[in-house]
């Protein structure tokens, strides 16, 4: 009872370890305001928002030319992932196979380092998330992909811009000591190699493919329910190294749970474009500073920009589709735990420290 008690407590524990920037806060709210805004003349409000919020958390800080780099490599991620969900995503039975192969092949690269492990992450979550808007809806690919593009764009030049200025008034800030000592891209390579030898290499690429595999055949079952919130949030739940109970899916059922309420009440609300991008504004300027201090919160406040960007908050909802979006993510964390268990339970070593 009293590690229940724990683990609770710490899904709700605020955390200040690391610090968060007005800068940051501003360059956030509006990387996904701005494109929303110019994207609402055409009733592609949620699209708009895309590209910032996959832009936002991804540049790394130190030099403008590391910066510049780590935008550059999150860009080309996402224009990736958004040319193969635009490509495939009307195909149907086969789209879904091929969502399967190709998020077991991210899987797979991932442990190459932990830079690719977060570049794999985020390639199968809007793979997922442009490729269920694809096959949902009417809108042309092309334009699909041009909105968000254009939007991460707009959120690269403007991080780059901001940059610039810190870095000017700044001036001779201090660098960061780098450290001589990294392994090379070819040790790296075979590391990776020897670990796909053994069945522990495999685990997370399994663990995905075969939580995504369980939707798709739900889907088959029941067509009319959200699939793809499901499949989202088995992607953000599945971590590389499995724990029996991660406190990340704690808060994210818990975070889902209010955010979905939050996004209800503003479905209701029926509110103008205009307050549509102002609701984005202040949900994506609060992004960077929760995801900071605390997953549950963070889990709140992008629960109402997902749901938006797949374009299901630009007009009112029935509680039923609410209520499918709550029961869709208690379906995938369930199904996270269950695949967890099962394969500390088969491959212990494995496990992750804490677990």
């Amino acid at each position: 009872m009293e590690k229940t008690l724990n683990h609770v407590a710490g899904a709700f524990r605020w955390s200040t370890e690391k610090e968060v920037t007005a800068i940051e806060i501003a360059v956030s709210a509006l990387a996904m305001a701005v494109p929303a805004l110019l994207a609402a003349r055409g009733h592609h409000t949620g699209l708009g928002l895309i590209g910032g919020m996959a832009m936002s958390g991804t540049v790394a800080h130190g030099r403008l030319r590391t910066q510049a780099a780590s935008a550059g490599a999150a860009l080309l991620v996402l224009v990736f992932a958004t040319g193969l969900a635009c490509a495939l995503g009307r195909l149907g039975g086969a789209w879904q196979m091929g969502l399967l192969v190709i998020a077991g092949i991210a899987g797979i690269v991932g442990g190459f380092d932990r830079a690719m492990v977060a570049a794999s992450m985020r390639f199968v979550f809007y793979l997922v998330m442009v490729g269920g808007i694809v096959s949902t809806t009417t809108a042309d690919p092309l334009l699909i992909f041009a909105i968000v593009i254009g939007g991460a764009l707009f959120a690269v030049v403007l991080h780059m811009m901001m940059a610039g200025v810190v870095a000017h008034i700044r001036r001779r800030a201090a660098e960061p000591v780098e450290d001589e000592r990294k392994p090379t891209a070819r040790q790296k390579f075979n590391r990776l190699r020897r670990s796909l030898t053994e069945p522990a290499g495999w685990q997370y690429p399994v663990r995905l493919v075969s939580c995504l595999g369980a939707v798709s055949l739900i889907h088959l079952f029941f067509p009319d329910h959200d699939v793809h919130w499901a499949a989202l949030a088995l992607v953000l739940l599945i971590e590389r190294r499995p724990e029996r109970l991660p406190l990340k899916t704690t808060q994210r059922v818990i975070g889902v749970l209010f955010g979905v309420c939050c996004a209800g009440l503003l479905s209701f609300l029926t509110l103008p474009a205009w307050a549509d991008v102002l609701v984005v504004a202040a949900l994506g300027g609060s992004r960077p500073f929760l995801r900071a201090r605390n997953y549950l919160a963070y889990s709140i406040v992008m629960t109402p920009l997902m749901m938006m960007a797949m374009g299901t908050a630009d007009h009112a909802l029935p509680a039923s589709a609410l209520l499918d979006r709550l029961f869709a993510t208690v379906f995938a964390a369930c199904l996270v735990l269950l695949v967890n268990k099962a394969t500390i339970h088969f491959l212990p070593q494995t496990a992750a420290p804490n677990s």
